[in-house]
């Protein structure tokens, strides 16, 4: 269960494979989402189609945060694997900036949405088939400064920085692994032995 200088547990591997699974369905799933508010005015099918997207969007974006913010508390908690030999300075500190970025981001994210949503005030909020999740801001008017417009863009944005930050953290994992032929892919997949 415990991390160890060599090795994640098998807690912090659940965690991260968790998240990754999650993110993996709820970023096309937003985007099919997305792309259907326009076409449910005029047609009622995909409206139903709009309402089940919506609902599973939002019930993975509020999920998300509890293994994010479980996977934080572990980590701060627990002792986290040496670096590989033979990683240079810039390495270091590149790969911890990157860790930093995608723990801010996989908050960022749900809290942007949460927030949008909350302060549009026109549309519910579901979680499961639970429908009026309370909003964590008050509703305002739509030209407001920090209005829907604002954290719509916040929202957006960050799913684009995150994609980026996302990327390089796999194409670093696969570097690492195929190149490097060090553990630290092996260390976090979640069948391997230490």
């Amino acid at each position: 269960m415990n991390n160890t200088s060599t090795q994640w547990g098998w807690l912090a591997k659940s965690f991260h494979w968790v998240t990754a699974l999650m993110i993996a369905v709820i970023v096309p799933v937003g985007y099919v989402m997305t792309s259907t508010y326009e076409l449910q005015v005029t047609n009622q099918q995909m409206l139903a189609v709009n309402i089940a997207l919506s609902k599973i969007h939002h019930t993975l974006g509020l999920l998300i945060l509890i293994p994010v913010v479980l996977r934080l508390g572990w980590r701060l908690k627990q002792t986290t694997p040496d670096d590989p030999p033979g990683l240079v300075a810039y390495q270091r500190v590149l790969a911890k900036l990157n860790h930093v970025f995608l723990y801010v981001l996989l908050l960022l994210v749900p809290l942007s949405g949460w927030a949008a949503l909350s302060v549009f005030g026109e549309l519910p909020i579901y979680f499961f088939w639970m429908e009026g999740v309370p909003g964590i801001l008050p509703k305002l008017p739509l030209g407001h400064t920090f209005g829907y417009s604002f954290f719509g863009r916040m929202h957006a944005y960050a799913i684009y920085v995150g994609g980026v930050v996302l990327a390089l953290h796999i194409i670093a994992a696969l570097w690492h692994h195929a190149v490097k032929k060090d553990s630290v892919l092996r260390r976090m997949w979640p069948l391997a032995q230490p």
